[in-house]
């Protein structure tokens, strides 16, 4: 039987350290081989030549594609299990992907191995006794949002509707609930899955207790998460989705109110959610965007106490439009993955920040400034700064459903660092800006004191160190729960993508 060996790779800071151990790998075609006969009829492995691997091969944006050797479609966690097994005992390495909606390339996808696509798990049921929902891995929200529907309903999900379940909760997920139910992962009520060795488990917070608190912000470190059980809130409306659109003549007094409703409003009317974003858009004006969400009844003449800076004219000249007026949330999330442009290559980069009002200002100059002309030439090419605030009442409704594996114990706001471009030539360049922005993000919040550890994993670039990053106890007993659950370290070993926990 063939192999190749690979290096182990640990991520440090935004460089890559190589380390001399080598792991052996079997061929990945041999792998492919070995999947024939061997799971239920439901069941399918695709190759190349198959009519059904291109659109299997598909992901949110082109930047994050690599083509697998074979593509592996389980009907069930059984045949997940028998694959799991398969591949730890012949050494054959794996991605796994549920939307793949990384930009990251290798996280939900692989060059030389077997891509297990867990698109087959797509069932969603919910229970009106228990109001808990019941949805397969292999679901994007939008199929979620749509099933729940009928009975005015939600679950805490993806704020754009193509984003898949599996990497989203596990990496901890924000929602336009957030304010009021804490990260989406918080509200996972149990998990099913499969194990390194082949165990199917159903994981809460009274079974197997810290391995369910790892997953929730702890990645695919620890196995297959084939079935989530998950809360749900009243969604039977009225739900607004708006954006405002403003000059950037206006940005000074904007960034003022964005830094007024992350120090107080968000905590005041946990109804609410903001996003604040500045986007470059090659040679057209540089122009501030304000999402904004409510949940409830919206009147742009009289808004919320907390959003009428953005509305009673001390910011001059905006103009807005509904992404859903009195609608769901459902619908919004609809209309914002239209906004989002599938299809073209994007990357990102992310940090956090103790909020303060003259450094969001420095850190949007930094980001002027690095966004050259020469980029902005790419066919393509915009580029954005965004941020948002992770409240007290985010956080206390967090602590009050068993908390997660990410250890943030303050407030703060997450930043991120997203241009979106349209031929692969342009990957390198584009990845390195976006890691030149966030190294410099970095060391001005620094100097200013203001810089925290927390680095939100949905949002990280691949050469990102993201787990180590979160809270020192949070990082030992991810990596206690690691050692137990995964022992042969399979996750880390077979699996090359994805954010790994340190010391493995």
């Amino acid at each position: 039987m063939s192999k190749h060996s690979g290096l182990y790779v640990v991520h440090v800071g935004s460089g890559l350290t190589l380390q001399s151990r080598a792991w052996h790998f079997t061929n990945p075609t041999t792998c492919c081989s070995l999947l024939d006969g061997k799971f239920t009829p439901e069941s399918k492995v695709f190759s190349p030549q198959s009519p059904e691997y291109g659109p299997l091969a598909v992901y949110w944006t082109p930047a994050a594609r690599l083509n697998p050797t074979c593509i592996f479609t389980p009907a069930n966690a059984a045949d997940v299990s028998r694959a799991v097994k398969l591949f730890g005992r012949k050494n054959c390495q794996f991605a796994i992907r549920s939307g793949g909606h990384s930009y990251n390339p290798g996280w939900a996808g692989i060059a030389n191995g077997i891509l297990i696509s867990l698109s087959n798990l797509n069932e969603v049921t919910y229970n009106p006794q228990t109001g808990l929902a019941i949805a397969g891995t292999g679901n994007r929200w939008g199929d979620v949002y749509a099933a729940l529907a009928p009975y005015n309903i939600t679950a805490i999900g993806g704020r754009n509707s193509d984003i898949g379940l599996g990497g989203y909760l596990t990496g901890g997920g924000i929602s336009y609930y957030a304010n009021k139910v804490g990260w989406a992962a918080d509200n996972i009520k149990s998990v099913e899955i499969v194990l390194a060795n082949g165990q199917i488990i159903n994981a809460d917070r009274y079974h197997h207790s810290e391995l369910f608190r790892s997953i929730k912000g702890g990645s695919s470190n620890f196995g297959i998460a084939t079935k989530f059980v998950l809360e749900t809130v009243d969604a039977s409306g009225p739900f607004n989705g708006i954006g405002l659109r403003y000059p950037f003549a206006s940005t000074d007094a904007l960034l003022a109110a964005a830094y007024s409703y992350c120090t107080g409003g968000s905590d005041a009317d946990p109804k609410s959610h903001i996003i604040f974003s500045s986007t470059i858009n090659g040679t057209q004006p540089l122009v501030n965007v304000l999402l904004m969400a409510y949940d409830g009844v919206f009147n742009a003449a009289n808004p919320p106490t907390v959003l009428k800076p953005f509305f009673d004219g001390t910011i001059p000249n905006p103009s807005f439009s509904f992404l859903t007026a009195n609608g769901t949330s459902r619908e919004a999330a609809y209309i914002l993955n239209l906004s989002q442009k599938p299809g073209t290559r994007y990357t990102m980069g992310t940090l956090s920040i103790h909020v303060d009002y003259e450094l969001l200002r420095t850190l949007r100059s930094i980001w002027i400034e690095e966004t050259t002309p020469d980029l902005q030439t790419a066919s393509g090419f915009a580029a954005e700064f965004a941020f948002q605030p992770v409240g007290r009442k985010w956080l206390a409704a967090s602590a009050a459903k068993g908390g997660n594996s990410m250890g943030i114990k303050a407030p703060l706001a997450v930043l991120w660092m997203q241009p979106r471009w349209n031929s692969a030539s342009d990957d390198a360049a584009m990845v390195a800006y976006t890691l030149r922005v966030i190294q410099r993000f970095e060391q001005a919040a620094k100097d200013a004191g203001k810089l925290a550890k927390f680095r939100y994993l949905n949002y990280g670039n691949r050469y990102q160190d993201i787990i180590s990053h979160y809270g020192r106890q949070d990082v030992r007993r991810l990596q206690r729960v690691k050692a137990h659950y995964d022992p042969n370290n399979v996750f880390h070993r077979l699996v090359p993508g994805g954010f790994k926990i340190p010391g493995f």
